[in-house]
């Protein structure tokens, strides 16, 4: 085994989405008790995977699968959803989401369309 003092975080990239995600030193040592090699997937992309395995076997109701790629409204960052956002109608992503549901967003800034 790996001694614990060599293991650092490491950055990975996504086969499927591209993106870059940690792995972490808590998720290499369990990878390698289990003897699991890297993960080539982050964790949106497994969630996605095992979904259309599932709905596959019939385990899973088919809407689970459609994701639709927006543009979030306040900070302009790309995610998928399982809804497509109507003509006009503003889009946040789960983080602007959770600001401006708990009040933490400046209201007088969105009003004006500043983003």
């Amino acid at each position: 085994m790996v001694a614990e003092n060599i293991l650092k975080v490491k950055k990975l990239t996504c086969k499927d989405c591209g993106r870059s995600f940690p792995f972490t030193v808590e998720d290499q040592k369990k990878y390698g008790l289990k003897g699991y090699s890297d993960p080539i997937r982050c964790e949106v992309c497994r969630r996605q995977k095992k979904i259309l395995k599932l709905a596959i076997e019939d385990k899973v109701p088919i809407h689970e699968l459609v994701k639709f790629e927006e543009r979030c409204y306040k900070c302009g960052r790309k995610f998928y959803t399982n809804f497509k956002g109507k003509l006009g109608e503003n889009v946040y992503c789960d983080d602007c989401f959770k600001q401006i549901k708990y009040g933490k967003i400046d209201w007088a800034l969105l009003e004006k369309g500043d983003k």
